[in-house]
């Protein structure tokens, strides 16, 4: 009874039989499913662990160099050069290094600009290096993982002198005029104790150590010129593992101008042309972050001729030593604030430029060169003569090509290039040489073609020419006076508002007063408009005295906007009381130009009405 009732007599004991049975195999299959793909994943991932740390090695660190170098420009080049070997035989897969994840409030990621790593007994051959790698599991710290060629290196014998060299910018701050300052990770962090640690740091040419960590801290250290350098040494033994100290030092510079600037982008363009001719045009994109910059040194290619600058509001002045040009701007940039300018200059065809075979071309030069600073993007454009075709570049760095119905352009990219980068290349085009008389040949047709129609012209029937008279006196007074009238009244204006300002006149007077010099000043500019127009018209002498007036005023205003923009961030804290006084000197200086232009033309407008 009991039996049958089991087996078979009790359906919905079937169905709960046969739901477990199912859950349990589905299990099964999830658990066997997860177990073939963790398997696979695990053993990779022990593959790469076995494969970058060798367990059985017994690293040590025997004298650690830690050089700070502070560069022109701003950037700073730390040199860390250890001295790694082991007390048994294994081979080195990787090395871990690093520096305190933040630095005086800046994490070491905004700073960083490169890291590279080599064999200091030979420089040229470059290890590979993963960044942001972590050191020893150990939170707040920013490590770099070295990781040698396969096999690994062997350092039980002679031992690794491993350098790695960091690129920081923005690590230095302009206190005054003369006085900068400097923040730096004093140590290297490893994961293990070090012997000892030679600390270096190098101040820029010229540079007075004022204050520094070491001096504050009764640090033994020692302080010697070397080349108008001077140089900081301090020995610390021995070095413990995982150091988070930062370092400061403070210098002053009396006799040098140190621009700290961020170049946020450089323009090249490199234009060859049919006839042997090399012409570059520099365009800079920059943010000054010291306290107030009038002008920037730039280096140029050997045997640049013919260099000239400008900016947006026209020509700049240019000081020439050796190969430097400095730049003097318009108008100085006070801190935090964008320029830009373009320089341009010449280069002999034959230093740069080689032929082969006949027609094919080699350029041989540099997308950048000598500079200091970290360039956040560089954009090289290679203009060929009209005719010719790119063939190659070496190294093959990436491009892009633009062609039009007779000329093809090359542009190169590149972010974040420091002094360190390598950006020597050989460009290879082809170019036939009868596309050198191209243009000759095509604009001698269209000479021909010309001179075919003016003859055809000639001999046409001539219609009567219309004489264009003198402007009459009346316009020309008129104009005068008008533009006399208007000019008073805007001296009125000006001097109604610094009276409200300090409290002499109402401001129900103000307000009756301004509108009334305001519809007057109205009616004043339309009739100006009417009249320069009619004296426009009467030649080209005429219209060129209008154009004159014309952009001294356009000039005027804005430098009107500047002063009221500079009153503004002076109010604000936005600049200091020095880069104000200078600010508002320039601007008086242009307003006065312009107003002296505008009155040199109505005195010649009234010698002809005299």
């Amino acid at each position: 009874m009991i039996i049958t009732q089991a087996n078979g007599g009790n359906p919905r004991s079937r169905v709960v039989s046969n739901l477990k049975r199912a859950y349990v195999t589905l299990l099964l299959f999830v658990f066997f499913l997860l177990l073939f793909t963790l398997v696979p994943a695990h053993a990779k991932a022990s593959v790469i662990d076995a494969k970058l740390t060798s367990p059985s090695l017994n690293v040590q660190v025997d004298q650690v160099t830690h050089s700070v170098q502070i560069q022109d420009g701003g950037l700073v080049i730390i040199n860390d050069t250890l001295k790694i070997s082991s007390g048994n035989e294994g081979l080195l897969q990787n090395f871990s290094l690093g520096f305190p994840y933040e630095i005086d409030d800046k994490e070491i990621t905004d700073t960083l600009d490169y890291c590279f790593a080599c064999d200091a007994s030979n420089p040229d051959e470059l290890f590979e290096v993963e960044l942001d790698a972590g050191l020893g599991g150990r939170i707040g710290f920013y490590g770099v993982n070295v990781i040698f060629p396969e096999p690994g290196l062997n350092v039980s014998n002679s031992g690794l002198n491993l350098t790695v060299i960091f690129v920081f910018s923005n690590l230095i701050s302009q206190e005054t005029s003369v006085l900068f300052n400097v923040t730096f990770p004093m140590y290297p962090s490893l994961t293990q104790s070090a012997s000892a640690c030679n600390v270096t740091v190098v101040l820029p040419r010229n540079a007075n150590h004022t204050s520094s960590t070491f001096k504050e801290e009764s640090l033994n250290f020692t302080l010697t010129t070397l080349e108008s350098r001077q140089t900081l040494k301090h020995t610390k033994s021995p070095l413990d593992n995982f150091q988070y100290k930062s370092g400061w030092l403070e210098f002053n510079l009396t006799e040098y101008i140190f621009p700290l600037i961020n170049i946020n982008e450089i323009k090249r363009e490199i234009k060859l042309d049919q006839w042997g001719a090399l012409r570059l045009s520099d365009s800079y994109h920059i943010t000054n972050k010291g306290s107030v910059l009038g002008s920037l040194t730039v280096r140029l290619p050997k045997d640049a001729s013919g260099v000239s600058a400008r900016d947006e509001m026209g020509n700049l002045s240019v000081s020439l030593t050796e190969e430097n040009a400095t730049i003097n701007f318009g108008t100085v940039l006070v801190k935090d604030e964008e320029g830009k300018f373009t320089v341009t200059y010449s280069l002999p065809w034959k230093k740069y430029v080689n032929q082969h075979n006949g027609h094919d071309y080699i350029l041989t030069f540099t997308f950048f060169e000598n500079f200091d600073w970290t360039i956040r993007k560089l954009t090289v454009t290679i203009i060929l003569p009209e005719g010719a075709e790119f063939q190659s570049s070496d190294p093959a760095y990436p491009y892009k090509t633009e062609k039009s119905i007779f000329q093809e352009t090359v542009t190169f990219a590149f972010f974040n290039i420091t002094p360190f980068h390598d950006l020597e290349f050989n460009f290879t085009y082809k170019y036939l040489i009868f596309w050198a008389s191209f243009r000759p040949t095509l604009w001698m047709g269209i000479l021909a073609t010309i001179v075919g129609a003016i003859v055809l012209l000639w001999r046409a029937p001539k219609p009567p020419a219309v004489p264009i008279g003198p402007v009459p006196l009346k316009d020309l007074k008129g104009f005068v006076e008008a533009y006399e009238g208007k000019t008073k009244i805007l001296s009125e204006l000006e001097s109604m508002e610094e009276q409200l300002r300090k409290g002499r006149i109402p401001r129900r007077r103000y307000k009756v007063r301004k509108i009334m010099l305001e519809g007057r000043l109205s009616t004043l500019s339309r009739e100006l408009t009417d009249l320069r127009e009619k004296i426009r018209a009467a030649g080209a002498g005429y219209a060129n005295i209008m154009r004159q007036i014309e952009v001294a005023e356009t000039m005027l205003e804005g430098v009107e906007t500047d002063i009221r923009r500079v009153e503004s961030r002076y109010r604000g804290g936005g600049i200091s009381k020095e880069a104000h006084s200078k600010l508002l000197e320039e601007y008086h200086r242009r307003r006065e130009r312009a107003k002296t232009t505008i009155d040199e033309v109505l005195l010649r407008l009234k010698e002809e009405i005299s």
